[in-house]
């Protein structure tokens, strides 16, 4: 083994133009993947952050009222109905259950409804959002999201959104009335102003304590919905069925359903990303295969000598494939350096007008490792056809036929 090492070291020396030009290519090929794989997965991530980062993956309401009923003989809740009424009834069981799943990072419920914020003789719609402030801001951030003021929902204290405050001139410490659908009017101070970085939300919403919202619209002990985040995104359909198959009587939605189009658009990146990086693998496959098998044709000579001298038609097959597994190897490890570069120059450049990125990009060590070991594999399977027609030489006829 130690042999045929030291001669396909010595051929790829001798061949120093070839050699480098197939590095350069492997390496090319390896930084394209890793910049092209982080830049797709850094914008999907990107996207899903600020569509769902910081909203509810799956929320869960009643399906005609649903009020929980445990039975002992059967791990299903049922629940007694009440008609036209989407209210969840026993909702901390509900609650309890949810918050015993893995697959769940944040569950918050919400007693929600509708009002007009009234300014100055105008009336602007505006949606109350009863929240526990501690289990919201597991989805919403709320705490940490604050513009002014702090995040308290003590007594009748409420947080505004931004645009709505700057819309109203409304600061940290003013008391603001509110109309609400059976004709009742309340006053709630508001304790600060939060920044959501949506405009619809934070022109409309204000949070208050989820015990007040459920006595303002008359909801008892029941709430409006129980919103919950999702540790992988992506399995918010099946957690939402799961629910459903958990809980009978409660109507489970997720983000999938209500943004498709994005979801879309996602798979349709990864597909583009996965096919460009099969053509480029594909290319680099057939430089080696085709360089090397010149390279028989100009080594045969060596091969023949090496042959008529004892060597084995496996040895001089195995000299071509350790010659590919280094030129994998060595334009691997280029490749991700040159893909690192690529990456900092793009955060650079998206960075030099803000002074901060377009977007962020963390190349992951285990990505690159992946897309490093490919690129070796494929360098040394490109070299089974020139190792094969090596094995093949005739040492008499070579040394003959010079």
């Amino acid at each position: 083994m130690g042999f045929e090492w030291k001669v396909a070291l010595r051929f790829l020396k001798e061949g120093r133009g070839q050699t480098l030009f197939i590095l350069l290519g492997i390496a090319v090929g390896v930084s394209v993947q890793v910049f092209l794989n982080t830049l797709i997965t850094g914008l999907q991530d990107n996207l899903i952050d600020q569509t769902v980062g910081t909203s509810p993956h799956v929320w869960v309401s009643g399906r005609n009222g649903f009020q929980e009923t445990p039975l002992e003989a059967s791990n299903v809740i049922r629940g007694n109905f009440l008609e036209k009424d989407t209210d969840l009834g026993g909702w901390e069981v509900v609650e309890q259950v949810l918050e015993e799943r893995k697959d769940l990072t944040a569950v918050s419920p919400v007693a929600e409804g509708s009002g007009n914020l009234v300014k100055g003789g105008l009336a602007v719609p505006v949606l109350l959002r009863g929240i526990d402030l501690e289990k919201a801001d597991g989805i919403y951030r709320i705490s940490g999201r604050m513009v002014s003021g702090s995040p308290s929902l003590e007594g009748n204290q409420v947080l505004v959104g931004l645009d709505l405050a700057r819309e109203n001139e409304i600061g940290t410490g003013d008391v603001v009335q509110v109309a609400l659908p059976d004709g009742s009017s309340q006053s709630f101070t508001v304790s600060g102003i939060f920044d959501l970085g949506n405009g619809t939300l934070n022109g409309s919403w204000i949070f208050l304590d989820l015990g007040r919202a459920q006595r303002l619209f008359g909801l008892g002990d029941r709430i409006s919905k129980i919103e919950l985040q999702v540790a992988d995104v992506f399995q918010a359909e099946a957690v939402a069925d799961s629910v459903e198959g958990r809980l009978e009587g409660v109507l489970a939605e997720n983000w999938i359903e209500s943004n498709a189009s994005l979801l879309s658009a996602l798979q349709s990146q990864g597909s583009s990303s996965l096919l460009i990086q099969v053509f480029v693998l594909l290319a680099i496959t057939l430089g080696i295969s085709s360089v090397l098998a010149v390279s028989v044709v100009q080594k045969s000579k060596q091969l023949g000598i090496l042959k008529a001298m004892g060597a084995r038609n496996a040895s001089a097959s195995r000299i071509f494939l350790y010659q590919g597994a280094l030129l994998g190897i060595g334009g691997a490890l280029l490749g991700i350096g040159l893909g690192i570069g690529l990456i900092r120059m793009f955060l650079w450049g998206t960075a030099i007008q803000t002074g901060v990125p377009l977007f962020p990009l963390d190349p992951t060590l285990e990505s690159m490792a992946v897309i490093g070991a490919i690129a070796t594999v494929a360098s040394t399977l490109a070299a089974l056809l020139p190792a094969k027609r090596s094995s093949k030489l005739n040492p008499v006829e070579v040394i003959r036929n010079g």
